[in-house]
């Protein structure tokens, strides 16, 4: 017995707005957050097929002339908007639609890395993880913005015959974060001088007992050193296996080593790769299946343990999906696409 694949597709109407970013209120079904270029924030219930306007913030630290992003807290009481690849960003109160929180970094290749930002929760406390410099990441209290993880900056000295770090000094230029579904684990998907993509994780529990954790504490490791390059795509395959995509940067590795873009899973307590195969450049989620996303191959989907194809569709290529739901969601301007995977038992020959 095998199984076919086939998507449902609806289109909704009646949003007049210029999208920017849709993010999914992870806790809600059918139900996802718009971020518009008029700086609109729009709650989308995809099965009603209702828009409603919840609220338009005023803030002239965020560039909206630049790529800017949108990210919604798990039971979406809090967003952070923010440049992209920029240096501002804000935390807003959903309920109260005010900014409780400025947060920033600074301007060293900023550019270069997708700004480092998540949610996580910890102790029944929703905390925001950010970059602070380019090699410093902090913990903060968005309610009384306190700091949780204080503390002074490691100095580095250069000299004419050699560099002189203090301890915990960390040359790592920090870039787009994700927190374990769990809430445990965070992976950063940074990059070094070569330059090079760097991808890291260690533990929030030990980060919060230990504020050098993300610098050199025992829980770190690295997870894919020598990546020909950093932002490419990564999500979570379990509580405690992070999903990448990348290829090898030949001047880092032997050339035996795998070429063309590849996906590893990789375990976050051990560091080891559990899984590896070929794979499209595109976005990837995952649901039971490994789904790749790219504009100019559309849909695939992967299976997660043996990493063959099982469908692909070169027309489908969505922007984000809501794993509550089981609904992949896209847009063109402001035009709103639905997909929904549909799976069939077939008596193939």
């Amino acid at each position: 017995m095998t199984k076919t694949f086939q998507f449902e597709t609806k289109t909704i109407q009646g949003n007049e707005e210029l999208i920017i970013d849709i993010q999914p209120i992870n806790n809600e079904r059918n139900k996802f957050l718009i971020l518009t270029t008029t700086r609109k924030i729009i709650e989308l219930d995809t099965n009603e097929n209702v828009f409603k306007e919840l609220f338009i913030f005023d803030n002239e630290e965020i560039i909206f002339e630049e790529k800017v992003s949108l990210l919604v807290s798990p039971k979406a009481e809090l967003i952070a908007v923010y440049n992209t690849f920029g240096r501002q960003g804000i935390v807003i109160d959903i309920t109260s639609m005010k900014t409780i929180m400025r947060f920033n970094r600074d301007d060293y290749y900023n550019e270069q890395t997708i700004f480092p930002v998540a949610f996580v929760n910890y102790n029944a406390q929703l905390l925001l993880i950010h970059g602070t410099k380019w090699n410093r990441l902090d913990i903060t209290n968005p309610i009384d913005n306190l700091v949780l993880t204080d503390r002074n900056d490691p100095e580095f000295e250069l000299t004419e015959s050699k560099s002189i770090n203090s301890e915990h000094y960390l040359d790592y230029f920090h870039g787009q974060l994700v927190v374990s579904p769990d809430n445990k684990w965070i992976v950063d998907n940074g990059w070094v001088w070569h330059p090079a993509g760097c991808v890291t994780g260690w533990s929030i529990l030990e980060w919060i007992e230990n504020r050098w954790e993300s610098e050199d504490g025992m829980s770190k490791k690295n997870l894919w050193s020598g990546k020909e390059d950093w932002n490419d795509p990564l999500c979570w395959v379990s509580d405690n296996e992070i999903g990448l995509v990348g290829r090898n940067n030949y001047d880092f590795i032997d050339e035996d080593e795998p070429h063309g873009w590849i996906f590893r899973a990789i375990n976050l307590e051990t560091g080891n790769v559990v899984k590896e195969f070929p794979i499209s450049s595109g976005n990837i989620f995952m649901d039971t299946y490994l789904f790749s996303c790219l504009k100019e191959t559309g849909m695939k989907i992967y299976d997660i343990n043996s990493g063959i194809v099982l469908f692909e569709d070169e027309k489908i290529n969505p922007y984000n999906y809501h794993h509550k739901s089981k609904e992949f969601i896209g847009f063109d301007n402001e035009k709103i696409l639905i997909y929904k995977l549909i799976e069939e038992e077939c008596n193939c020959s």
